[in-house]
């Protein structure tokens, strides 16, 4: 596929499609905030980014990737995701529609990197080891070190959660957010914040819903060792919600 046809499927299926299957709104103050970060990644083309958001349905990472068209609409760094190892897995009838949008965020120009999440291991629901969750995840973090070795700066969609939230309420983070920005520096970490306006169902695709998209401040990672903070991280992720999806923080 040429790269010309391949930035028209991208605007097709991260612009125009999700802005024609839902009712996104997304404040003045928001679509500021928007422009702020292109002109930052315009003027640091070394400058990696990780969106990271709350998972609360199935569609959620195709909103974090409509935010990304936005404020990085040629598309100037690599994009690469983590997902599920379970849920992609072709041998599982249940995993048609996950794989269905895995197919989609291809399409759009993702890397994807399956990884066993934490709560799967040593649970009899999953059968994964934990020796088996870390080889996964030592696969995510050798990408990444070589993309950065390549001087390629990055794109990275993540969930800090891991997995979608059961009542909606922002849960507990794992610490992979962090070692994910560690390997990327220097790195740009944008929160988004997801909530529905309207009621959604966790497991289906919610097409013509109303859906608040919210930008919250941002963190700049300049080298390895200078890491912040993770609850200033999920903090800033949680002040982008309404106060009765925060959670702990």
């Amino acid at each position: 596929m040429s790269s010309r046809i391949e930035n028209i499927s991208r605007d097709f299926l991260t612009g125009f499609l999700p802005d024609v299957a839902f009712q996104i709104n997304l404040s003045e103050r928001d679509r500021g905030r928007i422009e702020e970060i292109k002109n930052l990644l315009n003027s640091q083309p070394d400058l990696s980014y990780i969106v990271y958001f709350n998972h609360i349905s199935f569609n959620d990472p195709m909103f974090a990737a409509h935010i990304i068209q936005k404020f990085d609409p040629k598309y100037s760094r690599h994009l690469i995701a983590p997902a599920s190892h379970f849920h992609t897995s072709p041998e599982n009838p249940r995993n048609r529609k996950f794989i269905f949008m895995i197919n989609l965020a291809k399409k759009t120009g993702f890397e994807i990197i399956r990884v066993i999440q934490a709560y799967q291991v040593n649970n009899p629901e999953y059968g994964y080891t934990r020796d088996q969750a870390q080889s996964t995840y030592k696969a995510w973090l050798k990408r990444l070190k070589e993309l950065r070795m390549s001087d390629t700066p990055i794109g990275c969609l993540i969930s800090p959660e891991g997995t979608r939230s059961s009542d909606g309420v922002l849960g507990v983070a794992e610490s992979g957010i962090l070692a994910t920005g560690k390997f990327i520096t220097p790195v740009i970490y944008i929160p988004l914040g997801i909530s529905y306006i309207d009621e959604f169902k966790r497991e289906k695709f919610n097409l013509g819903k109303r859906i608040h998209l919210a930008i919250g401040e941002t963190i700049i990672q300049q080298s390895p060792a200078d890491q912040p903070n993770l609850n200033d991280v999920m903090t800033k992720l949680a002040l982008t919600l309404p106060e009765d999806m925060r959670g702990q923080w």
